[in-house]
């Protein structure tokens, strides 16, 4: 059995001020999983984004990999060579990972400076590189593919596959070991990751005028213009999904590029056809933002109510043979009391079936990470708003948290988002008031003394037309209401009054930011008062609850 360590996305030299910080707690969360393994590792696979931007100067940007490289040498390999495999990212070719030109300056001073055990695949001659079995002594066909190239356009962060590549790599392969699995290592996505395939391009670290041509020029040229997925994805993947599956072998694609960890698998549907399993890494060395409203703001870098919440960086770990795949996906605390943290999350288990693959699900039950709270209840009232009458609501929150045993949180820091001009008034138990905000989002502190009460004018839709001013023509038509449990909680729950008739159309649902999975949540109401209610037991870290309703029709 192989053992693979998959990391992705480490944006080296980004100039993130706590990237060091999530550097080192990598390196030892690699070290401790390595220990509780009691496995050696016998490859590592780094799938793009190296680097942060492809303007950096080359030798800097090389001493940085080749440190990080030598420490990650120390802590698997304890004195032997690990053999390691780089392909590129879009971050690597493009300033920003976005803009043009194509640079190809860094991996080309990268590979001239590469030890024996490091493979640089710079994907010059073609975009496919089979990787020797006598290089890596793995049982699997290795194949790096160079999906970054872009050398055409300005502006993209997605990239390209190319049939005749793979092909090209394939038939080198030929006959040989038909029970080896081909693992295909490249950058960009296949098939859309989730909550990232709808987000908007995030612009936190560039200028105004870039921040405004993505988010209010282009998308008035280019529909979805300013959303990720547009830009993102593999050029010609639907072609490489089917040529994969035509090779009659059981395949795994590792790639990165979205910062969510995810898995998925693609059954062949004829005779003579492979399956072919998916497997996303998270970032390596980044703590991955996440933002419901990011593109209707510009924060200049600086605005802690543009980041509510942080995905935890992570790594995955793959054991293969002939026979038999595992995927599990390992995240760590950087911070705080949190730092060093571990928390291991399985993605798949397969067996191999010929060119098949037979999967046996995996546990549902998301581990916990991070302090823990007992309860974290959000009770909000809904009138129509006094300063914009029947567009929009006014709502009143009473927040309530209690923490659990084990460990302790200082305090609880929420972000309160809305309509931009919204505004925000927040009061102690004894009414005094603590807290105001003329626009939104704004960030609160929630106390675990006692409840704290908020007031929140005019920030709510009520009205489809109000729902397409605000978010565009193709905002869907439900207003909604959400509660971001930041910490693992014994009871998460949301409850909304107000709604009138329209609680019994309202529905649930809850979205979990570790592992990209939202799911419907069932609603209780009772007949006898005006609640809609949505609870969530063991609610995990990170996850989102959510109530919707239909929007009014008008203002009548």
């Amino acid at each position: 059995m192989g053992v693979v360590v998959h990391l992705s996305d480490l944006h080296l030299a980004s100039g993130d001020h706590e990237h060091e910080r999530v550097l080192a707690c990598l390196v030892r969360a690699l070290e401790e999983d390595r220990r509780e393994r009691g496995r050696e590792v016998d490859l590592v696979a780094i799938t793009g984004d190296v680097f942060d931007t492809s303007s950096l100067e080359p030798e800097r940007a090389v001493g940085e990999l080749l440190t990080l490289h030598a420490r990650l040498q120390h802590v698997l390999g304890r004195g032997r060579a690990i053999p390691t495999v780089i392909v590129p990212g879009n971050h690597d070719r493009r300033r920003m990972g976005l803009f043009g030109p194509h640079r190809t300056a860094l991996f080309d001073a990268l590979r001239a400076a590469a030890p024996p055990e490091l493979w640089v695949h710079v994907g010059h001659t073609g975009l496919a590189e089979v990787v020797p079995h006598t290089w890596h002594g793995l049982p699997m066909h290795l194949v790096a593919y160079d999906s970054s190239q872009l050398p055409t356009g300005y502006l993209s962060a997605g990239g390209n596959v190319r049939s005749e590549d793979l092909l090209h790599a394939v038939a080198q392969v030929g006959d040989t070991h038909p029970e080896w699995p081909l693992v295909l290592l490249q950058h960009h996505h296949l098939v859309p990751t989730p909550v990232t395939d709808t987000g908007p391009i995030e612009t936190h670290r560039m200028s105004l005028l870039a921040h405004t041509s993505l988010h209010r020029i282009l998308p008035a040229l280019v529909s979805h213009a300013d959303r990720e997925e547009l830009t993102m994805t593999a050029m010609g993947a639907g072609s490489m999904l089917s040529l994969l599956h035509s090779f009659d072998r059981a395949v795994l694609v590792l790639h990165g590029h979205k910062h969510i960890a995810s898995a998925r698998k693609l059954e062949g549907t004829r005779q003579g056809e492979g399956d072919v399993i998916l497997a996303s890494a998270g970032s390596a060395a980044t703590a991955q933002r996440w933002s419901p409203r990011a593109s209707e703001r510009w924060s200049g870098g600086g605005d802690e109510a543009s980041d509510p919440a942080r995905i935890w960086p992570s790594f995955n770990v793959v054991e293969l043979d002939e026979t038999a795949l595992t995927v599990e996906t390992v995240s760590f605390g950087w911070k705080g009391r949190s730092a060093g943290q571990l928390v291991s999350r399985p993605l798949l288990w397969a067996e191999r079936d010929g060119s098949r693959w037979r999967l046996t699900p995996t546990e549902s039950r998301e581990p916990r990470m991070g302090p823990t709270l007992r309860d974290n209840t959000s009770l909000v009232r809904l009138r129509t708003s006094s300063g914009y009458g029947a567009a929009r609501f006014d709502s009143y929150h009473l927040r309530a948290i209690t923490v659990g045993p084990g460990r302790s949180v200082d305090r609880y820091r929420e972000v309160i988002d809305g309509l931009r001009d919204g505004s925000l008034e927040q009061r102690d138990a004894e009414g005094r008031t603590v807290l105001r905000a003329s626009t939104l989002p704004a960030t609160i502190t929630v106390p675990f003394t006692a409840p704290t009460e908020l007031e929140v004018l005019g920030a709510l839709p009520r009205t489809r037309e109000e729902l397409r001013r605000a978010h565009g023509a193709m905002a869907a038509p439900f207003p909604t209401l959400a509660l971001f449990n930041r910490y693992a909680a014994s009871s998460a729950r949301l409850m909304v009054e107000g709604l009138g008739d329209r609680r019994r159309e309202a529905f649930g649902s809850v979205l979990d930011l570790g592992s990209g999975r939202e799911r419907p949540v069932r609603l209780h109401c009772s007949e006898g008062d005006d609640r809609v209610v949505l609870e969530v037991k063991d609610c995990p870290p990170r996850a989102v609850l959510r109530v919707h309703w239909p929007a009014a029709s008008s203002t009548a």
